[in-house]
């Protein structure tokens, strides 16, 4: 093939497509709500079927390919950006009194686009606990295939460089097909290598892959990286860029959902009051984050973003496939009582959408279902919002409480992590703070080798090399600290109000930490090696438990997060052993010649001093989860092992806050794992369900040559909650399409202040929806005189003639034309003995009419009855066109 007719191609493409964030249709199949890993996973998977709809719903932007989310070697550059959320908790009583910044992605890849790339799993022990916890089918075994199919791992292909890093990649653990690209950088900062040895001097053993499910120990960790290129595989590079074509998935961003709506049951009305204060949700004044193993960045800011700043916006390829029906419709709100989640099964029908709190508010609806995938801070506001929560928060607010729901927003924890500083002073050993030196040259050449031949120090996280010590190795096997939480209660540290099924949950979570905390094969903290002399510590094994509540009604005030890190004394003992055996590490041969000097926390800190700088040092390690808690309903549960939240019938939550109990691992991959496995479960509910909105070649009508439609004994009433609308119908066709690729139009029925919209079998059509003409109308009296006939159109409006006044002829198409060809179309002629199906033909030559005109070769008069809608949704409008009644939703 030429060049040329590549290039032409390739315009044709994009003369073919949309652009990222095109006008909504009212309808969907399946609304997603975060454009996060689990939300663009989950909307991917979905929207295989073309048959089904999808929309996600992401309240951040697109980014444009900046270099400090592209590097490696930038990661925590873009915390703190309009890429983060910019929470932050309130303040920390049990440590410093102190808020903690609460980093969360926003924008299309959530969290992956400011991550720190480490890509494990944790341990094969870590989901027996959860279906302990009641949720069978979420063990290692079952979820390992959905770890694999999200990712694509490249391997190290050096043997050198694997021995010298400890890796030894087990291929039946990994997936070469998914999404994710996994892989290591090219550049190791050798400073690893040397602290694995000193880890082995103290019997700390070496995981050689991390994600076999045993990762006790030291581990060079993964990254999710692209290995042809060096840069960040997110989960829009991942699970949205390669199926911009697809026609049946619509992304929108910058759009914040405000709530969930039920059928039958009370909307929140202050999510329509404006708030000046927080007139830009998520760019919050999040405190600094000094000492964080990221906050900030590592890395020089002067990086160009070279090839990357003029990243063209994302463009949606159209290529001719057939479009899904699409309802128009408005679905009433009707309050009621407050109910139990044992006792109730509210219907999710939509979701109420807005730019900001200054903008009102839309409605978007939803035939199948709802996803909840805002993450555990945002997921638990948006349910409570929603009406969906605790009883007494609710009211505490002034909203109807659509179902009393214990557990959301409960069992917060993370795995916060303690900053521990010994710079290394040994020259010979490149770190990361290299490159912060401007009067160096190490910063300036990593940039040309990264630019140049993706090498260098520029494809590398800071942290790479890490270790998931167990507890008993580094106590000399003391088992003190797992005595002190086995004798404490369920609620001693909880919140004094916590729900007894939240106690009940803990005190069923609470046997199994402490399990853990005594495996001497089980990680319980992580040492989070920053090669630079930095040690952070992590508690792998939090038993703190804070809560996500509602600081008002409005839905743009950020909600209130209490982490309550620290309420629980038992995860700062885990830290102060963390923090002695790093002062024994230092000690090491292997160690020693790094030349660490000792400066946080203090050499020779006694136990109460260190308390006190990890009452000032502790921060989030960035994997809060737990506030939707996967659990029965008596444990304080918010979602099935079904992922539906208790009391709704079709409205889930996919995202880090279902994990009942923390992993000791870094979440991305398991949040990847959990989405792809909610995708099957979600497929496999809905494998039966029939709905219009389909893009199925296939009619669901018949065959209007062959047969007419059948209508049995039609009503000549209007539908139940219908009955004040006005029974006015009209149809109309949409502005043709000026790109030669029509092959068909859409027709909407109106009827009254409501549309049904039937489609056509063009690819262009979805945007032209709000640009039609009327082609004829009928009033519910006297006789209706339909005309089918051919229309030759091409770059305008469809034309026709109006009828004017009660009663009057219709002139005009009560079928879908064809262009360039002759129609064949049968109209019902529904009388009150039933149906006599009429045939009506146009045989025009071609181009015999105008553009923007119709020839009417037929008049037929067809006798009705009042003209109600259920006659409408029971006419044949021609095949492929299938309004039966119970096919379409109206209000």
């Amino acid at each position: 093939m030429s060049i040329l007719a590549l290039v032409v191609l390739f315009v044709a493409r994009l003369a073919h497509s949309l652009p990222l964030n095109s006008p909504l249709l009212s309808s969907y199949d399946y609304i997603v709500v975060g454009g996060g890993p689990a939300g663009l996973t989950v909307a991917n998977r979905l929207s295989e079927d073309l048959t089904v709809n999808v929309l996600l719903i992401e309240a951040g932007p697109a980014d444009v390919g900046e270099a400090a989310i592209q590097l490696p070697g930038m990661i925590g550059h873009e915390i703190g950006s309009i890429y983060d959320w910019n929470l932050s908790s309130v303040s920390q009583t049990y440590l410093d009194g102190a808020p903690r910044a609460m980093p969360q992605g926003h924008g299309l890849g959530g969290g992956t686009l400011i991550n720190g790339m480490l890509w494990n799993r944790g341990s094969i022990a870590d989901y027996d606990a959860w279906v302990e916890l009641g949720n069978d089918g979420w063990a290692w075994d079952d979820l390992l295939p959905y770890f694999k199919k999200s990712e694509t791992f490249m391997p190290v292909s050096s043997v050198e460089v694997d021995m010298q890093y400890s890796i030894e990649a087990d291929p039946e653990v990994h997936g070469s097909e998914g999404p994710v690209s996994v892989s290591f950088p090219n550049y190791k900062w050798n400073s690893s290598a040397v602290l694995f040895d000193a880890l082995n001097e103290l019997g700390i053993p070496t995981a050689y892959d991390p994600n076999t499910g045993r990762v006790a120990g030291a581990s060079f960790l993964p990254l999710n990286l692209v290995p042809e290129s060096q840069t960040r595989s997110t989960a829009r590079t991942a699970y949205y860029d390669p199926i911009t074509a697809r026609p049946n998935l619509w992304v929108s961003t910058g759009q914040y959902v405000t709530q969930v709506l039920f059928a039958d049951a009370a909307a929140n009305a202050g999510a329509t009051v404006p708030s000046e204060k927080y007139a830009s949700n998520g760019q919050g004044s999040a405190p600094s984050t000094p000492g964080s193993i990221y906050g900030g960045g590592t890395m020089p800011m002067n990086i160009s973003d070279i090839a990357n700043t003029d990243a063209p916006p994302v463009k949606r390829g159209y290529l001719g496939r057939l479009w899904t029906m699409v309802k128009r419709a408005t679905m009433p709100r009707q309050s009621s009582s407050t109910v139990s989640a044992a006792s109730s099964s509210l219907t999710a029908i939509g979701v109420e959408y807005a730019a900001n709190s200054q903008t009102p508010p839309q409605n978007v609806t939803a035939t199948r279902e709802v996803i909840i995938s805002a993450g555990a801070l945002h997921s638990p506001q948006i349910l409570m919002l929603s009406g969906i929560g605790p009883a007494s928060t609710l009211q505490a607010q002034q909203l109807s409480v659509n179902v009393d729901l214990p557990g959301v927003g409960s069992n917060l924890h993370d795995h916060a992590q303690v900053w521990c500083w010994y710079p290394y002073y040994n020259s010979s050993y490149p770190n990361p703070t290299m490159l912060s030196d401007v009067n160096g040259t190490f910063a300036d050449n990593a940039e040309n080798e990264y630019w140049h031949n993706q090498t260098g120090p520029l494809t590398s996280s800071a942290i790479d090399g890490v270790a998931f010590p167990p507890l008993p190795l580094v106590t000399n096997g003391s088992t003190a600290i797992a005595d002190a939480a086995s004798a404490q209660t369920a609620q001693q540290y909880l919140p004094a109000n916590a729900d007894p099924s939240v106690v009940a949950g803990f005190a069923k979570q609470l046997p199994m930490l402490i399990e853990a905390l005594s495996d001497p094969n089980r990680a319980g903290y992580e040492i989070i090696n920053a090669n630079d002399g930095g040690l952070t510590v992590g508690n792998m094994r939090p038993l703190s438990r804070g809560t996500i509540t509602l600081s008002s009604s409005q839905p743009f005030n950020p909600p209130l997060i209490d982490p309550r890190y620290g309420s629980n004394p038992v995860d700062a003992q885990v830290l102060i052993a963390a923090m002695r055996f790093n002062q024994r590490l230092l000690t090491t041969s292997s160690l020693s010649e790094m030349d660490p000097l000792q400066i946080s926390p203090p050499v020779k800190a006694t136990d109460e001093e260190l308390l006190t700088y990890i009452d000032g040092k502790l921060r989030t390690e960035y994997h809060a989860a737990g506030t939707c808690a996967m659990m029965p309903l008596e444990l304080g549960g918010v979602v099935s092992p079904e992922l539906l939240v208790y009391g709704t019938s079709n409205l889930r939550v996919v995202d880090s806050s279902i994990i009942p109990v923390l992993p000791a691992a870094h979440l991305q991959a398991v949040v990847y794992g959990i989405a792809e496995k909610a995708a099957d479960i979600i497929k496999a509910a809905n494998a039966d369900v029939v709905v219009a909105n389909s893009t199925s070649t296939q009619s669901t009508a018949p065959n209007a040559v062959q047969s007419s439609a059948v209508v049995q004994s039609p009503p000549t009433t209007a539908p139940a909650g219908a009955a004040t609308l006005t029974t006015f119908v009209t149809v109309v066709q949409t502005e043709t399409c000026t790109r030669a690729i029509t092959i068909g139009y859409c027709w909407t029925v109106i009827w009254g202040d409501h549309n049904v919209v039937i489609p056509s079998r063009c690819s262009y059509c979805k945007a032209g929806l709000n640009k039609k003409k009327p082609l004829g109308s009928a009033w519910p009296v006297g006789e209706l005189v339909a005309n089918v006939g051919r229309s030759r159109q091409s770059d305008r409006n469809a034309g026709g003639n109006r009828s004017a006044g009660q009663g009057a002829k219709v002139h005009g198409l009560l079928g879908p034309a064809r262009s360039n060809a002759s129609v064949t179309r049968e109209i019902a002629n529904v009388d009150e003995s039933g149906i006599d199906p009429l045939l009506l033909v146009s045989d025009q030559p071609d181009g015999a009419e105008e553009d923007g005109s119709f020839e009417m070769p037929q008049e037929v008069e067809l006798p009705t009855p009042p003209f109600e809608l259920d006659d409408v949704l029971g006419t044949d409008f021609g095949s492929g066109f299938d309004l039966s009644q119970e096919m379409w939703q109206y209000a």
